[in-house]
């Protein structure tokens, strides 16, 4: 089973980086990786502009003109793509919370190899068994953008990723996933209640084995 979670990882992974790899010069590529926890939902998204419109969105970040891109300029361009993210959980919407940012400098981004990267976050409803829905939608700069997303594999096996719908342009991701939290707690209750028997057995097997009957003196 692990083998098969680091095998399918490891595609996604690939296929994303070929893709960014060979998008065109004249489009900016959003790629988003979902990775759902049992209490929140993690987005990792890597904004990568072509070499023709490099300079256009190096001016998006860079506010004050300067040349440069300094964290603040970084952190402010950051939340103004949140205000582009959508997240619904089973249908209603959520928060998303801004984790991190890390800008390249210009130079990279002027050479089609600068990658912004944002890392969002978001709390899930306390957990309930059965099945959920979390849809991600991204309008962010739609009319230069091309966009990827994808579901990774939950590290946590109680969840399972069922279906993965998305839109002609993709930048409307719905996941449907199951998450049984029943079954792990009654196999929990079941290992202590056994631990808790055998133990409670070896104190009574113990105490039996120390009791000696006297045996009778003749007259």
């Amino acid at each position: 089973m692990a083998i098969r979670i680091l095998a399918l990882t490891l595609l996604i992974s690939l296929t994303a980086s070929v893709t960014a790899g060979a998008h065109r010069l004249d489009e900016y590529l959003q790629a988003t990786r979902v990775d759902i926890d049992v209490n929140r939902v993690n987005l990792e998204i890597d904004l990568t502009p072509g070499v023709s419109i490099a300079k256009q969105v190096t001016g998006w970040i860079d506010t004050n003109g300067d040349g440069q891109l300094s964290q603040p300029e970084g952190l402010a361009y950051a939340k103004d793509v949140l205000m582009s993210l959508a997240l619904t959980i089973d249908r209603r919407p959520a928060t998303l919370t801004l984790r991190d940012v890390q800008v390249p400098e210009v130079d990279d981004i002027a050479g089609g190899v600068g990658t912004i990267r944002l890392r969002a976050s978001a709390e899930l409803p306390e957990g309930s068994n059965g099945r959920h829905e979390i849809t991600f939608v991204n309008t962010h700069r739609r009319d230069v953008s091309v966009y990827l997303s994808n579901a990774l594999v939950p590290s946590d096996s109680r969840i399972q990723i069922l279906t993965q719908q998305r839109d002609h342009e993709q930048h409307s991701l719905t996941i449907d996933y199951d998450l049984e939290t029943t079954g792990a707690l009654r196999r929990i209750c079941w290992v202590t209640g056994a631990v808790g028997l055998l133990a409670m057995a070896m104190v009574i097997r113990g105490g039996l084995g120390r009791f000696r009957p006297r045996r009778a003196r003749p007259v």
